[in-house]
């Protein structure tokens, strides 16, 4: 299999073209950072100060839940706005509480520290919503459609490998300084790169290059690319468009069956997920440096993995690689659940990756090859709300059957579910 290299900036752009990208690299570098410090470490560290499985779950769910019920209200706040000024007020809002995170661990009796962490969670992801709807609508704006997949695919790479280095480093930072001054450290970097993204972010201009007027020429192959790369970066969970309407007709078509196989795609993923920094802390009693050498391994397959995607899709198809993502996916727990020391701990990241690599860059492009255009924002908002409910279920039941189970036969189960969810994928017509 060949590897394909591509340059930084498309032939011939603009000055203020050049600007806006150098920003949007900029935005993504210094979120790669955030991504491999704060993100990476918040449920580690809520796990070491003695967080339960069920508020491990309620970090993962909670951007679910603030979606599902904010995503329209901001949409039609964000319509008639200047969609930088929106960006800029949101992810403004939302990074502000990694300010004081960073002043939690050493400020705050231990005792309190995983409510009041659970309860900045919440409020952060209610302006992070917006932020996925107004971002969306400010890469459409300053960027040209036929540049989109290039420049999105750029910051997709930009991301993986500064995430890679963070985590390395953070890695050695908790290994090498004392508890908790260690993890004040790692979010401190957060709150700096949080900043420093989001200024970029506020020196992005709209184009009225006309260019733009090529866009009604590209249909959904270059859009569906541009689609999959921003909403993964800025937001796990795609948005949905401020002028949709829902349709409760869509649920008697054949289009219901894609959507209750996205809800078993993430319903799938999520029911294990809360339980993974537990069994790493307590179970294998891994050290952080371990944990991080894993996220980089993770991110490594990613990128990896992610390169070629488009060439698997044109060959199979982005329903099948979307199954296949899963089914490596599964690979993750099952191996988990064997695991007793460090190295099938990191092989179980390799699987991982390479899965998320896969499903992520395929799974938003199946769905919109499953939607009729004339219909398409009414079916993708019944996708982000099937999406959502699965995430939030899953989230939210995979504690409660760790606790009937046993850590190990609940990551054994959820494997088998997510090999039967991703089989069913592939083979569904």
């Amino acid at each position: 299999m060949k590897f394909r290299l591509f340059s930084i900036l498309p032939p011939q752009t603009p000055s203020q073209m050049k600007r806006n990208y150098s920003h949007f690299y900029a935005d993504v570098v210094w979120f790669g950072v955030l991504n491999g410090s704060a993100l990476s470490f918040l449920s580690v560290y809520a796990t070491r100060i003695g967080a339960s499985a069920h508020q491990i779950g309620l970090i993962n769910a909670a951007p679910a839940i603030m979606a599902l019920l904010f995503s329209l209200p901001f949409g039609a706040w964000i319509e008639p706005q200047s969609k930088r000024r929106a960006t800029l007020i949101t992810a403004f809002l939302m990074r502000v509480f990694y300010f004081p995170l960073f002043l939690i661990p050493s400020r705050l009796p231990t005792e309190f520290q995983v409510p009041i962490i659970l309860v900045m969670v919440f409020l952060m992801y209610i302006p992070a919503t917006g932020l996925g709807v107004a971002f969306n609508a400010l890469f459409a704006e300053a960027i040209p459609i036929q540049d989109r997949a290039q420049i999105a695919g750029i910051r997709n790479v930009f991301f993986a490998i500064v995430s890679i280095i963070t985590s390395l480093t953070c890695g050695y930072i908790l290994n090498h300084f004392p508890f908790p001054m260690n993890y004040e450290v790692v979010f401190a970097l957060g709150f700096i790169s949080a900043m420093l993204s989001t200024l970029h972010l506020s020196l992005i201009r709209s184009s009225d290059d006309e260019r733009f007027s090529l866009e009604k020429k590209f249909q959904a192959k270059g859009n569906v690319v541009k689609k999959d790369y921003q909403t993964n970066i800025h937001q796990k969970n795609d948005v949905i468009p401020s002028n949709s309407q829902l349709h409760l007709e869509i649920l008697k078509t054949p289009f219901q069956s894609v959507l209750w196989m996205m809800f078993s795609f993430h319903f799938a993923q999520y029911l294990p997920l809360s339980l993974f920094p537990i069994f790493a802390v307590k179970v294998l009693k891994v050290s952080d440096q371990v944990i991080s050498i894993a996220n980089a391994i993770f991110f490594l397959a990613m990128l990896i993995i992610s390169s070629q995607v488009s060439r698997l899709a044109l060959r199979f198809g982005n329903q099948k690689i979307t199954g296949l993502g899963l089914l490596f996916l599964s690979g993750y727990p099952f191996v988990l659940s064997l695991s007793h020391s460090a190295f099938p701990y990191l092989a179980a990241h390799l699987l991982g990756g390479t899965g998320w690599g896969l499903a992520s860059s395929t799974m938003f492009n199946f769905v919109l090859e499953k939607s009729p255009s004339e219909t398409r924002s009414a079916h993708l908002a019944w996708f982000n709300v099937f999406a959502n409910a699965g995430i939030l279920l899953g989230s939210l039941i995979g504690p409660w059957v760790s606790s009937l189970l046993g850590i190990r036969w609940a990551l054994l189960v959820f494997a088998i579910f997510r090999f039967w969810s991703g089989l069913n994928i592939v083979r569904w017509k």
